[in-house]
């Protein structure tokens, strides 16, 4: 019988995590390069309003996949596929169109060092910073160029613009914002919500990583080439067990019922790192205390043996458990993952040990 994982508990100060996050803005401020992981810069551009967050390091993908600079278009495209093949950039809304937006743009997620993305009910906004390689002044006349116009810090794409680049990047970088001093290109789904997105960027409004389980989460989640937050109530949703099926949601109760109760996390989230053959996922969760998610880690890991309830076979045919961790108020479940045989980072799909109380 397989051993199940040692729970570590860590429990990190408050004021250590507070110094480093403020710490890592004024850094920032001055213009030098922030020193925080990328998860962690990508979240504290986000608002905190934010309620799906998703995260792409397009510097680790381009480093683990041995592309260098990804440079030339036979680079580029073996980046999109091979990361599209190892669910690396499932969370980008850029990976899709990396050859059109070199051509319309001269730049694209091949130039990026991140990607962010959140969506909130006030908007939706793609933070990206930019490689040094990058020049705002040749982004600018591109800009003008496909016809945008400009309005103070906002730059909106005309029709006869949105007919030349295409429906997709039209959708994805419609209005567009640019801030060269910190290599940041911001794209909103609306004129009306950029304001709300540099406002955070300023540092004039509070970002999703001042949320303090936002930040144990990324503290779990630290390192990830491709990650997704969630609020309570979309990771709920999108973990659900049993949807419309009474058998399946009678076993994921009685497997529920022998393990001590699941509690609904106040944030969700999980994190993929790639290697050579195999991957590692994370799945955490942030509690309202350390206690809540120590308690909470010893039923998730319980949960994550045996059989894949609301799939097919068992948990590990595809998810091998290697390590459980409690961080703060986060608890993280650590699994290495097979690329060829599980693609976790949609962000959907049951799984009874990421997965809160049951509603019904």
């Amino acid at each position: 019988m397989k051993r199940r994982p040692t729970v570590r508990l860590v429990l990190a100060p408050l004021l250590v995590i507070a110094v480093a996050v403020t710490a890592g803005w004024l850094v920032d401020e001055r213009g030098a390069a922030d020193p925080r992981p990328p998860l962690a810069s990508a979240l504290d551009v986000l608002p905190s309003a934010t309620v799906v967050a998703g995260f792409t390091d397009w510097s680790a993908i381009r480093r683990d996949l041995g592309l260098g600079d990804a440079s030339t278009a036979a680079a580029r495209s073996r980046m999109g596929d091979d990361a599209a093949l190892r669910d690396l950039s499932t969370r980008s809304v850029l990976a899709e169109s990396v050859e059109p937006m070199h051509a319309s743009y001269g730049w694209s997620v091949a130039d990026l060092e991140w990607e962010s993305y959140g969506q909130a009910a006030g908007g939706a906004a793609m933070v990206a910073r930019t490689s040094s390689r990058v020049s705002f002044a040749d982004v600018e006349n591109r800009l003008r160029a496909l016809g945008y116009t400009r309005d103070g810090a906002v730059w909106t794409l005309g029709d006869e613009g949105r007919v030349r680049v295409g429906p997709a990047l039209a959708s994805a970088l419609g209005t567009v914002a640019l801030l060269p001093g910190r290599r940041l290109v911001v794209a909103t789904s609306s004129a009306a919500y950029a304001p709300v997105v540099l406002a955070t960027i300023r540092g004039d409004e509070p970002s999703l990583l001042a949320r303090r389980p936002v930040a144990d989460i990324a503290g779990q989640l630290s390192g990830s080439a491709s990650a997704l937050v969630q609020a309570q109530q979309e990771a709920c949703r999108s973990t659900a067990v049993g949807e419309g099926d009474p058998d399946v949601a009678a076993q994921a109760d009685a497997a529920v019922a022998r393990t001590g109760g699941l509690a609904a996390p106040r944030y969700a989230g999980r994190g993929l790192v790639d290697g050579p053959r195999r991957q590692h996922i994370r799945f955490a969760w942030a509690y309202a205390s350390p206690r809540v998610a120590a308690d909470q880690l010893e039923t998730r890991t319980s949960l994550a043996t045996g059989p894949f309830i609301g799939r097919s076979g068992r948990v590990e045919d595809s998810l091998d458990l290697v390590s459980a961790t409690v961080r703060g108020s986060a608890a993280a479940l650590r699994f290495d993952l097979d690329p060829d045989r599980g693609a976790y980072m949609s962000g959907e799909g049951p799984l009874l040990f990421a997965a809160c109380p049951a509603s019904r």
